[in-house]
């Protein structure tokens, strides 16, 4: 019968119940100070001891659950090398309390009976970051009618498993791991002696590994990532706990890690808290797609979870561009502003800084890009499923099309249809500036436009202007620069809807036209040009009037709580 052992449910004081995946990971995430250590040093002793006296910040009760029988349970232990061996006739395992030698009997007694405190070192291993630098890089010899006892003698006896451990560390730090046994005690060094290990040793191969220098002498990076894997990959018990993997890592190295974990064989439940996207990141690009569940923890006010169950981490993390970009950032911050670009990201960031009250707490708030409107609406209702208050700003423009606003408000959670008859008002009134070019001043202004030898090619710049020729203008083109200062009237009573209605469901679109419209004593018609000037000349240092209005709409949008919109696909 299979074995296995598991966390099967945690609840915690704020009434939170989820499942973690059984053989998958959970992600403890959040802002710092938000709690994901502090839980996860309360669910350490609570998955082999579910009654714990001292008073809990997050977890009110953890259950376990096994399958197998004793005798299936002690064959398992000994199938991951802890084999049992004869002290004075009598059958022995390392594996109770603290690693302590134990009788089968006891063993199979302790697993039937869920007496899971006395099997602690077979069932559970935790990496805790204080300890992430303390890493035994030598072992003394043993005798050899008992079983390898820690890591590096794991390494030691078994070669295939050591050029598997080297792969990790080659594609790392482009080093490999090799164990010296030709010392009086085992010692694992980096890099390889490219000469064949022979017995006894000769004293050109002695030479070869005392050459290399010592895993110990290494830089805490290369130590937290081996002292890490060395814990986990090697043996990996039933349950694993990992707090801030990626602490001394750079971002490549805490993706890799990422990755290595998500990925390794066998039933393995692994429980890590991080702050970090990389990490996340890595996880997410493992070859074997398993489970992964998201809890995000917020310490704001009282202690509250926000569960992502792994079918929603899925769907949450499908599209490309939350995968492969940095907005998954906005999963480690207390709130987010989406916007269309870079640049509106950076002045947008920046006014947010100068327009903030002083004697406030600092807001925590990231600045992320969409690389464009059509993707706004539907990446915040994303991260606003996993508990982040989101916003997002987007020219006027937006409204141009019927069909670009229905997307953008269903997604947001709301019903287009009470906004149809203002955006055909708006869109009428804008089709009906529509003008054509005649021949000759199409001719003059594609001319203009093809700038260059006749043999260079066309650029997409260009390319851009003959196809805005091609379909004339509306007057789109102004409304996009004046926004509601060009309108009165009915037609203005209509924008000025669909700009409040918008507004209520975290979308706030610029009321003026676009993001050059803030700062107009700016000329913006190089609009590469224009963020810079800003910059420099110390422009975004006086934000208008109206530009303090509407950051401060924004930041108390943002303080509302976080209602849990539907994630079923936005049409």
């Amino acid at each position: 019968m299979a074995v296995s052992f598991a966390v099967s449910e945690i609840t915690l004081v704020d009434g939170t119940v989820f499942v973690p995946p059984a053989n998958g990971m959970t992600l403890f995430i959040g802002p710092n100070n938000s709690g994901k250590s502090a839980l996860l040093s309360e669910l350490s002793p609570r998955i082999t001891t579910p009654t714990i006296s001292h008073p809990p910040l997050w977890i009110r009760q953890v259950l376990q659950a096994h399958e197998g029988s004793g005798e299936d349970f002690l064959r398992w232990v000994e199938s991951r090398g802890h084999r049992s061996w004869k002290i004075n006739g009598q059958e022995r395992i390392r594996g109770g309390t603290n690693g302590s030698l134990v009788s089968p009997e006891s063993v199979q007694s302790a697993w039937t009976s869920g007496g899971y405190s006395q099997l602690r070192t077979l069932l559970l291993t935790e990496q805790w970051t204080d300890q992430r630098l303390q890493i035994r890089a030598e072992s003394g010899r043993w005798d050899h009618a008992e079983p390898a006892s820690d890591p590096v003698q794991f390494l030691y006896e078994d070669p295939e498993l050591l050029k598997a451990f080297s792969a990790y560390t080659l594609e790392a730090f482009g080093e490999e791991i090799a164990v010296d046994w030709t010392d009086s005690t085992f010692r694992l060094r980096v890099g390889e002696t490219r000469m064949a290990d022979v017995t006894p040793p000769s004293p050109e191969l002695v030479a070869a590994y005392r050459s290399l220098p010592l895993l110990s002498d290494q830089g805490d990076g290369f130590k937290a990532f081996v002292q890490i894997l060395l814990h986990t990959v090697l043996r990996p018990t039933p349950v694993i706990l990992i707090d801030e993997p990626e602490a001394f890592l750079h971002p490549p190295q805490a993706r890799l890690l990422g990755r290595i974990l998500a990925q390794m064989p066998g039933q393995t439940q692994v429980f890590v808290a991080t702050h970090s996207a990389d990490f996340l990141a890595g996880v997410l690009d493992a070859r074997e797609v398993r489970p992964l569940s998201l809890i995000r923890l917020d310490r704001s006010g009282q202690p509250r979870a926000r569960v992502l169950a792994p079918g929603d981490v899925a769907e949450l993390l499908r599209t490309p561009l939350l995968r492969y970009s940095n907005i998954i950032s906005g999963l480690f911050y207390d709130r987010a502003v989406l916007c269309e670009s870079e640049g509106d990201c950076q002045f947008y960031a920046a006014t947010f800084d100068v327009t903030r009250d002083g004697s406030a707490t600092h807001e925590n708030t990231i600045f992320l890009h969409t690389s464009g409107k059509d993707r706004l609406a539907d990446t915040a209702r994303r991260l606003r499923h996993c508990g982040i208050p989101t916003a997002a700003i987007a020219d006027f423009d937006l409204l141009n099309d019927h069909g670009n606003v229905r997307k953008a408000v269903t997604a947001l959670g709301s019903d287009v249809r009470p906004l149809a008859g203002a955006i055909k008002t708006l869109n009428d009134h804008a089709n009906a500036g529509r003008t054509v070019p005649t021949v000759a001043s199409f001719r003059r202004e594609m001319s203009a436009a093809l700038t260059g030898p006749g043999n260079s090619a066309i650029t997409e710049q260009m390319a851009d202007k003959l196809s805005k020729l091609i379909k004339g203008s509306s007057g789109w083109g102004a409304l996009k620069k004046s926004g509601l200062s060009a309108l009165d009237g009915e037609v203005y009573a209509a924008a000025e809807q669909l700009v409040n209605t918008t507004a209520e469901l975290g979308l706030f679109l610029v009321p003026w036209g676009e993001l050059e419209s803030w700062v107009r004593k700016i000329s913006s018609s190089n609009k590469q040009n224009w963020l810079s000037q800003v910059f420099s000349s110390g422009e975004y240092l006086r934000p208008s009037a109206e530009l303090r209005v509407f950051c401060q709409a924004i930041r108390d949008y943002l303080s509302r709580p976080v209602a849990e919109p539907d994630l079923t696909e936005s049409t």
